[in-house]
């Protein structure tokens, strides 16, 4: 035995079928890795060049050998950043929290508070990411049918102060004119029973008020809220129907005429006067 020589065995996943099923058994086990280990977020960040003419330019890397084919990698970008060339960056962003089938990981709210903010963490990247997509398509339904709304409360002061929803946020008020539930299908539906949309998103009227919400998905409950206020008065707005903080009454002549403030990277409808009008309301 100490004599002989190994020889080369059997080589492994030769085959695409092989390669295949190894792959896709690899991201199931990594998925299990990174919920077991709660990470909701994964980056990967790759350059995209000839891999060939990479290894080439710095000679040979044997095959296997990763710590020379990273080395070889650096080598080649750096060369690219040194003669003043563009070399294109490719990145993959892979959410492995919450799903449309599944509940959100906001859970349970305590005080105004999620159990996370106790933990002192912030509102998972998965949900803040549904909650965006939420909120960008109820502002094109409104804007579409042509329903007078405004941002509001504590998405309106993060707009003011941040221009983007702070990193704890788990859901957004958005007012409107009460008169104007007749214009949107979606409202006029979830008046009398929930109502799914074409795009998968759920629309439903509040159970603690008559204001309406509008989740993710069924069973995924991050949501944005409509509050609906009575213009009709002249000088006051009232809340109509619902209750609480957010049922505060404010002056008319906050909303004419109305302004706009830019939000998620889009102009959004909200009162004049923002800094008054938010002390008026008591938002903190």
């Amino acid at each position: 035995l100490l004599n002989g020589a190994f020889q080369d065995g059997r080589k492994l996943f030769t085959s695409y079928h092989t390669k295949t099923k190894r792959r896709n058994q690899r991201k199931e086990q990594f998925k299990a890795l990174y919920r077991r280990l709660q990470v909701k977020k994964v980056i990967r960040k790759n350059y995209l060049y000839d891999k060939t003419l990479g290894r080439g330019a710095v000679g040979s890397v044997p095959y296997g050998s990763s710590a020379a084919a990273a080395s070889a990698r650096r080598k080649y970008v750096k060369s690219y950043e040194h003669n003043n060339q563009t070399i294109s960056l490719l990145t993959e962003i892979t959410f492995y929290g919450c799903e449309k089938q599944t509940r959100s990981c906001i859970g349970q709210v305590h005080n105004g508070r999620p159990f996370y903010r106790y933990l002192g963490r912030n509102t998972p990247p998965c949900c803040m990411e549904k909650l965006k997509a939420v909120f960008r398509h109820v502002v094109d339904e409104f804007e579409n049918v042509g329903i007078r709304y405004w941002l509001d409360n504590r998405a309106l002061r993060d707009a003011i102060e941040l221009k983007a929803l702070s990193p704890d946020a788990y859901e957004i008020d958005l007012s409107f004119n009460g008169d104007d539930v007749q214009r949107s299908v979606a409202l006029r539906k979830a008046q009398t029973r929930p109502y799914t949309d074409e795009a998968g998103f759920h629309w439903l009227k509040a159970t603690d008020g008559h204001y309406f919400r509008v989740q993710f998905s069924k069973v995924n409950t991050i949501a944005v809220n409509l509050l609906p206020f009575d213009l009709s008065s002249g000088e006051l707005v009232r809340p109509s129907g619902f209750y609480g903080w957010k049922a505060r009454k404010f002056s008319v002549e906050f909303l004419h005429p109305m302004s706009t403030v830019l939000f998620l990277g889009k102009p959004i409808m909200c009162p004049n006067n923002v800094i008054e009008y938010l002390e008026v309301k008591k938002v903190k």
